[in-house]
């Protein structure tokens, strides 16, 4: 006796995990309706980049998780909101600034420069250490008088 099955219509864990994977989440919309009329211009950016690539692709270009641009399109990150806008602005929107060691820059670049710890080997890295802790305007840190924490 035999039994033939037809393998097509068996369901798969594959292809349902796919089938549920596709479904895009319009990140746009849901800004439009966390924030109503009061939609900032800087997360409507970071919405319509996520919708034309993925949450987790518009984050990493950000420099931060799929999670926190659905947060943030959600109205309910708890983090710096401050500095996920100024990451935005810089690597979405080409928002510049002037650093005194490098000229003109991307804002999400004076930021990541920020984080970076010092590198006794590179003039340029040292300077830019000292000027991000030296009371440069742009700087988000606390003036420690140039020192690495």
């Amino acid at each position: 006796m035999s039994t033939s099955v037809n393998v097509n219509s068996l369901p798969s864990k594959l292809t349902d995990a796919v089938g549920a994977g596709s479904r895009s989440t319009d990140f746009l919309a849901n800004a439009r309706e966390a924030y109503g009329d009061a939609l900032p211009e800087w997360v409507e950016a970071l919405a319509s980049e996520a919708n034309r690539t993925t949450g987790a692709a518009a984050g990493k270009r950000i420099g931060y998780s799929g999670s926190v641009v659905t947060s943030v399109c959600k109205a309910c990150y708890a983090g710096d909101i401050g500095a996920v806008e100024a990451k935005v602005r810089g690597a979405l929107m080409g928002a510049t600034l002037e650093c005194p060691v490098l000229g003109e820059i991307g804002r999400d670049r004076c930021l990541d420069e920020q984080k970076k710890r010092h590198v006794g080997t590179s003039a340029v890295r040292t300077a830019l250490f000292h000027a991000c802790r030296s009371g440069c305007q742009h700087s988000r840190l606390k003036n420690d008088g140039g020192h690495d924490a």
